[in-house]
């Protein structure tokens, strides 16, 4: 696994690195596997609040496309997928069950690092205040992540830092199922490929080109929990 003093530094997206391949077999993978894949359909079902935190829509888009498609192609509503940067989520102001995806704490991008643990310690505290039914379900998605973790193939994990473990055993992946394409697995598909979703709070007029990064979160949602309890 990467400790804090392994992991690399950047002031920065890194828009221009190429992710390796071996992501789309660890995509593929994950996406065969009941235990670690949602897909539309399902998140769709759920009826939650999905909740973006990101720095741009660049970002956004290049993290989150298949579920940012999904949006633009009805399959999800619009009102259910929002964007927001770091400084502006009030905790207190997020609805009851809202999935909050947040940058990953030790992704490599120092500053958005800081701002994310940050929101997240607030974001833990709110939840602390709130009744079972009302509790957000936090997640985390690598941005410049994929640039240097370690696959599970390896018996690796992504980071361990101040303690704690992000681990691919609360790891999962959205899409339509079965093998990864080069479409939807990173590297080919540019953020520029799409138009910037109405859900978003910062939408602009065009979004930058970006290199896809493999869409995988960690953190599970309650529906994939509970599949894992039943198993």
């Amino acid at each position: 696994m990467r400790h804090d003093e392994e992991r690399p530094r950047t002031s920065g997206f890194l828009a221009d690195g190429i992710v390796p391949g071996h992501w789309t077999q660890v995509l593929g993978s994950m996406r065969a596997n009941p235990f670690t894949h949602l897909s539309p359909d399902e998140v769709r079902t759920e009826e939650v609040h999905q909740l973006i935190v990101a720095p741009s829509p660049e970002v956004a888009w290049a993290c989150f496309g298949e579920l940012l498609a999904a949006v633009e192609e009805g399959s999800l509503h619009e009102s259910r997928v929002t964007i927001t940067t770091p400084d502006d989520l009030n905790p207190s102001d997020v609805s009851a069950g809202t999935w909050v995806f947040l940058p990953h704490r030790q992704d490599g991008w120092t500053e958005l690092e800081d701002a994310s643990a940050k929101l997240r310690a607030n974001l833990v505290k709110e939840n602390s205040t709130r009744e079972a039914g009302s509790k957000l379900v936090l997640m985390e998605y690598g941005i410049n992540l994929w640039m240097w973790a370690e696959p599970p193939s390896s018996g690796g994990d992504p980071v361990c830092h101040a303690g704690e473990l992000i681990s691919w055993e609360s790891a999962w992946a959205l899409g339509a199922g079965g093998a990864a394409d080069a479409s939807s697995s990173g590297g080919s598909t540019s953020a520029a490929d799409h138009d910037t979703p109405a859900a978003s709070a910062h939408a602009a007029d065009s979004v930058p080109t970006a290199p896809a990064r493999p869409p995988i979160y960690f953190g599970l949602p309650p529906i994939l929990r509970k599949r894992r309890w039943e198993s």
